[in-house]
């Protein structure tokens, strides 16, 4: 019997670690401070910023997060390209001070691709045009997805051509 106790307190314990990683969205992060980590990183690793909006009530938050991480080309893209970085909007914190700064969203999530110095690059406030078929079972369009991850993805540093000696 106390091997299926500990068995039980073992499970509840791997569902409860996996349940914890299914909620990126924490309201009490300071998404200000977690900006300049990230310009910093991205700057280091010439990549440009996602900044994903949204909240762990949020089913299309959730399963936005799903198929990102889930489709290996998908997350190839977003770790090549990006400095990923969620900001809370729930009742219990909107971010109101830290958000007014950019476009207001529409529903979430909400995405703004920002430059490795924090310039606004493109504000995706509907992300409903990249859903497949704007049903939850439905999920997000793959292919919609890659191509706004391919569009809005750093321009490679382009190398000085040397001019040959004469």
């Amino acid at each position: 019997m106390r091997r299926w106790v500990a068995v039980l307190v073992v499970m509840v314990g791997m569902s409860a670690a996996a349940r914890a990683e299914e909620r990126p969205f924490d309201p009490a992060r300071d998404p200000a401070k977690d900006l300049r980590v990230a310009m910093q990183r991205a700057q280091a690793e010439h990549k440009n910023i996602l900044m994903d909006v949204g909240g762990n009530w949020c089913e299309w938050c959730i399963v936005l997060e799903e198929t990102l991480h889930g489709d290996a080309e998908l997350n190839a893209l977003l770790a090549k390209n990006y400095v990923v970085m969620h900001v809370n909007w729930s009742k219990e914190n909107e971010n109101k001070a830290f958000l007014k700064r950019y476009p207001a969203p529409v529903g979430f999530p909400t995405w703004y691709v920002l430059s490795a110095q924090g310039r606004l690059l493109k504000a995706e406030t509907n992300t409903s045009e990249l859903e497949a078929n704007h049903d939850i079972d439905g999920g997000y369009n793959k292919a919609a997805l890659k191509r706004f991850l391919v569009r809005y993805a750093p321009k490679p540093v382009s190398q000085p051509v040397s001019q040959p000696v004469a």
